[in-house]
């Protein structure tokens, strides 16, 4: 099996995520879940009933999760309770400092703990205790790292990304390469909590340090058996490193979850509550914006009824054997495979263009797309409408991955198309990689 199919498998196999506690031993200056800390831990019987619910639905990998997952007075039965009640893989998300107790930690690996994913976003104290607001917790933290470690289990390193650690994150990462960590969880900051209300000016880098220090920090990803994944990264600042990038079905777990605010915007037409100065920030505001489109029922009427270019027809097409008339457009999927199967190469479809002397639906101008950005709101079909006429919010996340779903370079902020132009499928991205993204520069009568 590849590594991108290694990866496709995990982000599919089905996981039961399990908050413990709504309370934390840290006081981390980035929490997006500040808001919703209040202290308390969640009642035995909820949790246990949570627990059998994955199970129930399928689930096999349970993570327990937090605020501090340890810190529940029951975290110890509760690893137990999972492994009986069916699940063949226990995992917990947590900062660590509670594994440094020898019975603690080695309680949890008899019980059938397999996994732990360290949150660590340092790699001094200076550093790491500046960020977590507790003197002391790198040292706490890193001794418990090092114990579930001569214990035998996995360990998985989680860092969230911010202006603080960025200029740092190659550093951080070989520290913990060093220790013999080799699986990395990379998080954007997302506009919420502590981090966005008390700590924006300080913590949200500019597109440039990440993009830079991303970089930096990527060539590691060469390394044999380091595995790096990404949470919430936009997939501009993973330029020639594209494999990295989240799988956009992710949208299904951060719409379709906790998240009433999009069951709202399109059973009531509400907006979401946190929309304004967050919206800049947010990765996902492209969902949003088109969601809140689409939840209004303003998208372009009727089928443009192009032609879908296959990797054959663009073939026949260029070697005189095959007339297409009227629009054609590029064909996008919601899965990977399907739109590998399907896609031309990049170089075929500026071809194509230029022999049918049209352009092509769905691409930017510099792939031979329409110089307007063409149609950008297509026609939801029936089948993703309710009895009521409404939208439902589970396909349109499909649609929207599968149609929508566009994105650009950071080269393309110079582009004199840039405004007009709606980006590249982010599957067709993924694919043949933003490199293929060909702007065109501003030049000094541009931007006068």
């Amino acid at each position: 099996m590849s590594e991108l199919e290694t990866r496709q498998s995990a982000v599919h196999e089905k996981r039961q995520w399990v908050r413990l506690t709504r309370a934390c031993n840290n006081h981390c200056l980035f929490c997006l879940d500040s808001g919703a800390q209040t202290g308390r831990v969640v009642p035995l019987d909820e949790v246990r009933r949570k627990i059998r619910q994955g199970r129930d639905e399928g689930a096999t990998r349970l993570i327990l999760s937090g605020g501090e997952p340890t810190i529940h007075p029951d975290y110890l039965d509760l690893i137990r309770f999972g492994v009986e009640t069916g699940y063949t893989w226990v995992q917990t998300v947590t900062n660590g400092r509670m594994f440094r107790y020898r019975r603690f930690a080695e309680t949890a690996a008899a019980n059938g703990l397999r996994e732990a994913t360290f949150s660590m976003h340092g790699h001094t104290a200076e550093l790491y205790d500046r960020l977590v607001d507790r003197e002391g917790a790198f040292v706490e933290a890193l001794a418990g790292l090092r114990r579930l470690q001569g214990l035998g289990l996995i360990i998985s390193v989680d860092i969230v990304l911010n202006a603080v650690n960025l200029p740092h994150l190659r550093e951080i990462m070989e520290f913990y390469i060093d220790l013999g960590v080799m699986e990395f969880d990379l998080l954007h900051m997302i506009p919420f909590g502590r981090g966005f209300d008390e700590h924006r000016g300080e913590l949200f880098a500019d597109d440039d340090l990440i993009g830079r220090e991303l970089g930096r920090a990527l060539e590691l990803a060469t390394i044999p058996g380091l595995y790096i994944w990404t949470n919430r990264l936009p997939i501009q600042y993973l330029e020639e490193r594209e494999d990295l990038f989240q799988d956009p079905h992710k949208l299904y777990d951060e719409v379709l979850g906790e998240r009433e605010a999009f069951r709202d915007l399109f059973d009531h037409g509400k907006d979401p509550e946190c929309l304004g100065d967050a919206c800049s920030y947010c990765f996902l505001k492209p969902f949003c914006d088109a969601a809140r489109r689409y939840a209004a029922g303003e998208w372009d009427r009727g089928d443009d009824g192009a032609t879908e270019l296959s990797p054959a027809l663009c073939r026949e097409i260029l070697d005189g054997n095959r007339v297409v008339e009227g629009p054609v457009r590029v064909d996008t999927r919601e899965i990977l495979a399907d739109a590998e199967a399907a896609a031309p190469p990049p170089e075929d479809l500026v071809r194509v263009g230029r022999t049918l002397g049209r352009p092509i639906a769905g691409l930017p101008f510099c792939l031979g797309g329409p110089e307007d950005g063409g149609q950008a709101w297509p026609p939801p079909g029936p089948d993703l409408f309710d009895e009521e006429g409404k939208l439902r919010l589970d396909g349109y996340v499909g649609f929207f991955i599968g149609r929508l779903y566009r994105v650009k370079s950071l080269r393309c902020r110079q582009c004199v198309y840039d405004a007009a132009c709606h980006g590249l499928h982010v599957n067709l991205a993924r694919i043949w990689g933003l490199r293929s993204l060909q702007p065109r520069l501003k030049t000094v009568d541009d931007r006068q």
